[in-house]
């Protein structure tokens, strides 16, 4: 062993260091602008619009609030996010792919042929008619 040999290594160690500092940075900023882009899009806020009003002890938004609804969303988190039975968006869209409720908005606009901003606007819609008119409650007894 040479008395360069663990000079040279520390050397690599260095460069080994070095460019994995690079790595991080590079990610960090991907990650940066990753986050900033979600924000301008308003997915982020959406989602912290929905946890706001979950602890605000609000268990579902209203007809007022469908604006957070977003292409990334499925129709199951949208059941849950309105309150809505269970097959209602379905049959209002006439949704007959087996993947419902899994089935992100997007992913609908896609199978459908339409452009996702128009999708999202007949969801909006049937989620604000729904809200503002909901079914009456099922009286009969039995």
């Amino acid at each position: 062993m040479t008395p360069q040999e663990p000079n040279h290594e520390r050397r690599c160690i260095d460069w080994i260091i070095a460019g994995l500092g690079v790595i991080l940075a590079v990610l960090l900023f991907f990650f940066v602008e990753q986050y900033q882009s979600l924000r301008r899009a308003s997915v982020i806020s959406a989602r912290e619009a929905w946890l706001t009003n979950a602890l605000k002890n609000h268990p579902h938004l209203t007809a007022s609030e469908t604006d957070v609804i977003r292409t990334w969303m499925t129709f199951d988190y949208l059941n849950k996010l309105f309150m809505l039975p269970s097959d209602y968006l379905k049959t209002q869209l006439s949704i007959s792919d087996p993947a419902y409720p899994k089935l992100t908005i997007s992913t609908f606009a896609k199978d459908t042929k339409q452009a996702a901003s128009s999708t999202l606007m007949e969801v909006e819609s049937a989620v604000r008619q729904y809200l503002a008119n909901p079914p009456p409650a099922n009286t009969s007894s039995t």
